[in-house]
């Protein structure tokens, strides 16, 4: 099932919307800066029958300054989803259960999360927030951050 090559034309990101977004201001400019601690996870679900597949990024971003963690980030929920035209070569039943390949979950994982991105980028330009990238991460370590 790993074999199975991805053709990116087959996935089509159809949708993006924010389940939660909360972002947490400091009202005046730090004199510090803070570092930011990072926490991404995610969860799936699908639709077998419409070869639909959504995935759920959990980001929660907090500033830190001499181990002491303030008020400034945010709690984010974002659903991707995706129609897959080959989503069945993606897959297999096991104990009655759909059992997707590694390597398709990461590729969704790594659309989703660069999407992301992108989207706090331009989110966060004109804040206090304007400073913090979410890192390039492995995506397959993202795969093991289930929530």
């Amino acid at each position: 099932m790993d074999n199975t090559q991805i053709i990116p034309s087959k996935i089509h990101l159809t949708n993006i919307k924010t389940i939660k977004e909360d972002t947490f201001l400091l009202d005046e400019k730090l004199e510090v800066i803070p570092t930011y601690d990072i926490k991404v996870a995610h969860s799936m679900m699908h639709n077998l029958d419409k070869e639909l597949v959504k995935i759920r990024l959990f980001l929660d971003v907090t500033a830190v300054i001499d181990t002491t963690s303030i008020k400034q980030g945010g709690n984010y929920e974002i659903d991707f989803f995706f129609k897959i035209e080959d989503l069945s070569d993606h897959y297999q039943i096991n104990n009655e259960k759909p059992l997707f390949s590694g390597i398709f979950v990461t590729t969704l994982l790594a659309i989703s999360f660069s999407t992301l991105r992108g989207m706090m980028f331009t989110q966060w330009k004109e804040t206090y927030l304007q400073s913090v990238i979410l890192p390039v991460i492995n995506a397959a370590d993202l795969l093991k951050s289930k929530r």
